[in-house]
């Protein structure tokens, strides 16, 4: 169903066109994202964004963004919930889009400083196995692809993938992520 609907809004902005200004220094916007680690179990596998972005010249950006990401990792018959609050902020550069800046495809860069919590911050779990570490402070980079079509004036669709890496974390220091989004501009 959600592949559908991704194919379906993609073929959508594929055919719209839009005749405004876009992309203008100083203009700013807002964008909501949801993602999903890529070969993991549905169940508690998601991460939420929302953040601004501050447009540049030529169609780069500067970007802040807040992030929660949940994911269970299996653990014999039961699973270990893994809770991430980011922090990320970057540059994102233009590479490439049609002469009307419809459709574009930016490459960006990121720093990330967040907190992580395992099993809810309880050490020891359903079968008396203790965690030796349930908090921990996880910093690192991250490196993102996205398309990025304009539905209408102010509403831009967006479609990502990210690699990180970061230190300290419980689910590995390389992380791969794809999402969608929508950012409105104003």
């Amino acid at each position: 169903m959600k592949t559908g609907l991704i194919a379906l809004l993609f073929i959508l902005t594929m055919g719209s066109r839009s005749l405004a200004q876009q992309m203008i220094p100083k203009q700013k916007g807002f964008e909501i994202c949801y993602a999903v680690f890529p070969g993991s179990p549905a169940k508690q596998n998601y991460v939420l964004t929302a953040g601004f972005v501050s447009y540049k010249r030529n169609g780069n950006y500067l970007f802040g963004v807040g992030e929660y990401s949940s994911k269970n990792n299996e653990y014999e018959n039961d699973d270990i919930p893994i809770d991430t609050f980011l922090l990320n902020g970057g540059y994102s550069y233009y590479v490439w889009g049609d002469s009307m800046r419809n459709v574009n495809v930016n490459l960006g860069i990121s720093g990330l400083v967040g907190y992580e919590e395992v099993n809810r911050g309880d050490a020891i779990l359903y079968d008396g196995s203790v965690l030796e570490s349930t908090e921990s402070f996880i910093y690192g980079v991250a490196g993102k692809l996205s398309f990025e079509s304009y539905l209408t004036e102010h509403l831009v669709f967006m479609l990502n993938g990210q690699l990180r890496f970061l230190q300290n974390s419980q689910l590995g220091a390389l992380q791969s992520l794809f999402g969608c989004g929508l950012r409105y501009n104003f």
